[in-house]
């Protein structure tokens, strides 16, 4: 049980007005009048009342106490953290050469009279190239792998009269018309313009083509969708403009040609009533960069700032102009400080100087208030003093390189919201941030570091059980979840688990990829997080413990099902229904936001069907489940899903998550016809 909080005095208001009034007739017995209306009982009841806050006040001491007990073992209120969202940079015009859009680009939302303009800058520079085009191929996947690739001649198109037919006369799913680029164009806003002949795409709803627009992202991801902005040939049936977004791309040799890919397949809508009759053909193509896409933070950035001038004694406190100062860069973010006839060195930032020694440049800077202090002196028994890392010299200006403000859940904007830039930057001519930006959260409150202080204490030196890995493990960057597998029973051990003296901890990493079918590699954890919790963990495991650090097993779940809704319902009623039992999917079969509570997938939990019928008898319209197949399988590979039976059993350590759900929605009607 928790300590019994001691309470220094228990009295109330009313308890100190009945025990004055008790002595009353000791120490004023002539006073007979003891009513609230008289002018002395009135007078005891204001004492009372000053006495009870002084008495609450009194109280307090013990929380002070707890405060300054955390504050000696080294434990800080937690900073803000920074939302972050991509924003989209439009230019005026297509450029003819590469054009660099800086790193910490500001953008933000619209000033108002009753709150400030809130600001976000960009994280890395961000080069927009104009596109050269190498190539255009197509296939039929009928032929399957082996299907020969068609070329051809864009030279041709330039001459009056000429076409290019997409995909096959016969089109199929699956077909597509590749372009080959010859730089990288990740992040960029593409324009593929083109001339079309008229009803080329006779068949197809233009609102709604069997079409996806797809580039090249390496041998594990393959091809990842792009975001279609806007599509004035509606389907390739008249002539215009398709703007898309395209993402990250990667590098591929085809057809002898080593080149960045981008192609439009036809979709499994292709194999429905709503299809191309024929090939649809274009007389010319051609590709512009209309703006790129650039991670942004909810900070803004301070260079190169002047802080005081040092007067060489220890213990020295600076301040910052700006704080909250956000997460540093230790390559970049840094102390610059320049003794008299020398120039200007970095020192290095510690967060306690408990290992400084007398000749390192360190300093600690407060995050919360952009206090920056120096090592503090020590007198030893032998009349020596022991000084904590070195003090800059008298007269050296101490400046700092760079460092960003901000942070905190105002910056969790809605989309379409920083639609303002800060400076002019050539030859762009709007941004937005097309998604809402999210990550912001505000300083840790004192409340909360009390309520964390046990679990610290009891993990701060050691590891010894399973729970002590896990926290400690979390305690590192890039570290989501993590799981200890401890040695089993000696008398009924499991499979796979540890040899006594040795520890197995599964780390998933963190992802930008929370939600909605997550590559792979997004879960793969890096050497350099490894390395990092290796070094978390080895100096607290108990002596003679051998500790093994991995990523985690997954199962890849596929699950193909239908679902009844009541009649009447249109296709566009019918497809929100479809999108939201997938995305439901997705989220429950999810590592991190995934399981019944919301919190991710428990590692070893098993997974029971009815759960999915449940999940899916949940959405809107919802009448009933009618199939549902679930299935195990390889990411990435073209072999079908292996079905499971009604309850699939997990082992430990071993973690569900989705590949590629695919739901089909009926109504009776559709049953009848």
């Amino acid at each position: 049980m928790p300590l019994p909080n001691t309470n220094l005095d228990d009295r109330k208001f009313q308890d100190i007005v009945d025990q004055a009034k008790r002595l009353i007739p000791q120490y004023c017995p002539e006073w007979t009048d003891h009513n609230v209306s008289d002018p002395g009982v009135a007078l005891i009841e204001l004492f009372a009342w000053m006495t009870d806050m002084l008495l609450y006040r009194v109280n307090q001491v013990p929380d002070k106490m707890y405060v300054k007990f955390l504050e000696m073992i080294g434990v800080t209120l937690e900073p803000p953290q920074a939302a972050t969202v991509p924003v989209t940079f439009y230019l005026s015009q297509a450029q003819t050469v590469p054009l660099i859009l800086p790193e910490a680009s500001e953008v933000a939302t619209v000033r108002t009279e009753t709150s400030p303009a809130i600001i976000f800058s960009t994280e890395q520079a961000l080069t927009i190239t104009p596109p050269v085009l190498l190539g255009a191929f197509s296939r039929d996947a009928t032929l399957g792998r082996d299907a020969p690739w068609v070329v051809h001649e864009l030279s041709q198109l330039e001459l009056a009269g000429n076409s290019l037919r997409l995909f096959p006369l016969q089109p199929n799913p699956n077909d597509a018309f590749y372009l080959s680029l010859e730089t990288d164009h990740s992040n960029h806003v593409l324009a593929v313009m083109l001339e079309c002949e008229t009803a080329g795409g006779a068949g197809i709803d233009p609102t709604n083509p069997p079409l996806v627009w797809e580039v090249w992202q390496g041998p594990v991801r393959t091809w990842q969708p792009c975001e279609v902005e806007f599509d004035g040939t509606g389907g390739f049936n008249m002539s215009g403009e398709v703007i898309l977004h395209v993402p990250a791309m990667q590098q591929r040799a085809l057809q002898n040609i080593s080149s960045y890919w981008l192609r439009v397949r036809l979709t499994s809508e292709q194999a429905g009533t709503l299809r191309y009759g024929v090939s649809p053909e274009i007389e010319s193509i051609k590709l512009e960069s209309r703006g790129g896409t650039a991670n942004a933070r909810h900070a803004v950035t301070v260079i190169d700032e002047y802080i005081g001038v040092s007067d060489g004694t220890p213990g020295q406190k600076f301040n910052l102009l700006h704080s909250p100062i956000l997460a540093r860069d230790a390559t970049r973010d840094a102390l610059m400080v320049e003794a008299i006839g020398t120039e200007f060195e970095a020192w290095s930032e510690v967060a306690d100087f408990a290992d400084s020694k007398r000749g390192d440049r360190h300093y600690s800077l407060d995050s919360l208030d952009g206090s920056l202090r120096f090592g503090a002196t020590l007198p030893q028994p032998d009349g020596t003093v022991y000084t904590f890392g070195q003090i800059p010299a008298k007269g050296a200006t101490l400046r700092f390189s760079r460092y960003q403000y901000g942070g905190g859940v105002m910056g969790n904007v809605p989309k379409g919201v920083l639609s303002v830039l800060k400076s002019s930057i050539p030859y762009v001519a709007r941004v937005v941030n097309r998604q809402a930006a999210v990550g912001g959260r505000n300083p840790q409150s004192l409340e909360d570091a009390k309520t964390k202080a046990p679990q610290t204490l009891r993990t701060r030196t050691r590891a010894v059980s399973s729970d002590d890995y896990e926290h400690l493990a979390q305690q590192v960057p890039g570290v989501a979840r993590a799981y200890c597998l401890a040695p089993g029973s000696q008398t009924n051990p499991k499979p796979g688990d540890p040899k006594p003296g040795q520890v197995a901890l599964i780390v998933l990493p963190s992802t930008d990829y929370a939600s909605g079918s997550i590559p792979v590699e997004a879960m793969t954890l890096s050497a350099e997080t490894r390395a990092d919790v290796l070094a978390q963990l080895e100096g607290r495991k108990l002596v003679g413990t051998t500790l093994e650090v991995r990523g985690p097993q997954l199962i890849w779940v596929s699950i193909e099902g239908k679902l009844r809704v009541p009649e009447g319902f249109d296709a566009a009623m019918a497809a929100q229904v479809q999108l939201d039992a997938e995305r439901a999917l997705y989220k429950f079969l999810n590592p991190y936001v995934g399981g019944p509570k919301g919190t991710g997938w428990a590692f070893g939990r098993d997974l029971q069907q009815s759960e999915l019928f449940a999940l899916l008898q949940r959405i809107q319209y919802v009448e009933f489940v009618e199939e549902l197949k679930v299935g195990i399988s390889e990411i990435g590979s073209n072999e079908a899903p292996r079905p499971i039976p009604s309850f699939l059993t997990v082992p430990r350590g071993v973690l569900l998550c989705s590949n590629t759900h695919r739901i089909r929605v009926t109504t009776r009607q559709d049953m009848d016809t």
